[in-house]
Order: C-alpha cells, then structure tokens, then sequence
C-alpha cells in the first residue's frame, strides 16, 4: 500500500530562487571580468599602433648607457667638442716644455706661436725625455683649448690630466726636434670656419681617466679676466 509523501512547494521555489540568483550573479560577475579585459586590450592594441605610428615615444626608445665609473676602454683620446669651432689664439694659454734634449727648441717653437697669436706663458726642458713628436697636456675645461692648438701640428698626442684649468702643456719631442715645424697658417686644418675635429678613436671627455697633472702648472693669466668664450666657441665640451 503505498503513501503520497506530502511535497513542501514553499520550500522547493525558494530553492530554485537561489539557484536562479546564483547564476545571475554568476554571470554578472563574468560580464565584469571579460568587460575588463576587453577594454585593457583594446586600450593596448591602440597603444602599440601609436608606437608603430610614432605618435606615441614607446617604453624602450631610451639609449641603453654605462655609467662612467663602470667603462673600462682602452681609447685615451677625448672626442674634440661637439660643433665647437677653433678658439681665437689669445685665449689659448701653452707653455712649451722642449722633451727632445735639443738647445733652444722650446724658444724657438713659442717665438712661432707667439707670432699666431698664442699667448705662451713659458718655455722649458721637459722633466723627461720624449721620444714622440708632439703631446699636448690639458684638463677637461681646456679641451677645445687642446684641439684649437693641437691643429697647428702633424702627428699630435692629447693627453687629459687633473688639472683644473684651461692651460696645456705642449711637450716637443725626438721626432719633432728632428725636423721642428708647424702646419702652414694656409693648411686646410687650419680653417677657423671648419669645427674641431678627433683625429681617431675618441671617446667624451667625461669617461677617459686623467692622469696626474704637471706638479707645476702653466700660470694662466686669463684667470682673473675670465674672457667670454667667443660666439664661434659656444658648444660645451661633451663626448
């Protein structure tokens, strides 16, 4: 004999009800998530096609560098100034030191200077001799100083120190003292409407080490007028 168990309809339309908010909120929530996503890829799609265009400077347009107390190279020379031009002779202060053992070369080779318009504050024997033919000693304020001078030579080494001014020191060496000339003021190097130029390998100045400057310096009497660089001369030393 069988008995019909009374069913609880209050109690199973509540259930369903749950069920329905369940799925409702469930879906709710998957509209929110894929809205999200949709919208950060669209906002990246127009993003890389304003890089592509180059509308927009991406994340990694910027020049990867090394800090220049961690670049090691073997490269000495400073890069000449970045479109600078020669400086006028007078504000380049040089003291002529005569490294290749050879009476009077140092007088000499100032007296020719002096005649371009150098202001020499000195001549005298290098402390050691010097089997090249010329080099030229300079702190990094005097490396236009350096480059406008070292135009004047042939075969030129430019040496950075510490000092801390715009003097050089020019040392004459054997191979100099063996045939003791300068360029011709009509050398083409010597044009003051042509920029500064490296002659080799370079680096900026800002990355070679210096040596050890002189004990002694040049005496630079363009300390207390401080002249102006000229209009030619306005680019800063960089490298």
């Amino acid at each position: 004999m069988s008995r019909w168990m009374p069913v609880n309809h209050a109690q199973s339309g509540g259930d369903a009800t749950r069920r329905k908010a369940v799925r409702r909120h469930r879906r709710e929530r998957q509209f929110v998530v894929f809205g999200i996503a949709m919208i950060a890829l669209v906002t990246v799609a127009f993003a890389s096609f304003a890089i592509y265009r180059g509308d927009v400077e991406g994340p990694f347009d910027r020049a990867f560098t090394t800090p220049a107390g961690e670049f090691e190279s073997d490269i000495t020379l400073a890069c000449a100034p970045s479109r600078a031009m020669p400086l006028p002779p007078g504000e380049v202060v040089v003291r002529v030191n005569n490294g290749a053992g050879i009476s009077g070369l140092a007088g000499s080779t100032g007296e020719t200077l002096e005649g371009r318009g150098f202001l020499v504050v000195g001549a005298t024997n290098w402390t050691q001799d010097f089997s090249g033919s010329v080099r030229i000693l300079y702190g990094q304020e005097g490396l236009q100083h350096a480059y406008t001078l070292a135009a004047h030579f042939d075969d030129v080494e430019l040496v950075l120190d510490n000092r801390p001014d715009i003097t050089l020191d020019l040392v004459l060496g054997q191979q100099f003292g063996e045939e003791p000339q300068v360029r011709p003021l009509d050398a083409p190097e010597l044009d003051p409407t042509i920029a500064l130029s490296s002659r080799g390998e370079c680096l900026p100045v800002n990355v070679i080490t210096a040596r050890p400057a002189p004990r002694t310096l040049p005496e630079n009497p363009l300390a207390e007028a401080s002249p102006s660089p000229s209009p030619s001369a306005e680019a800063s030393p960089e490298g």
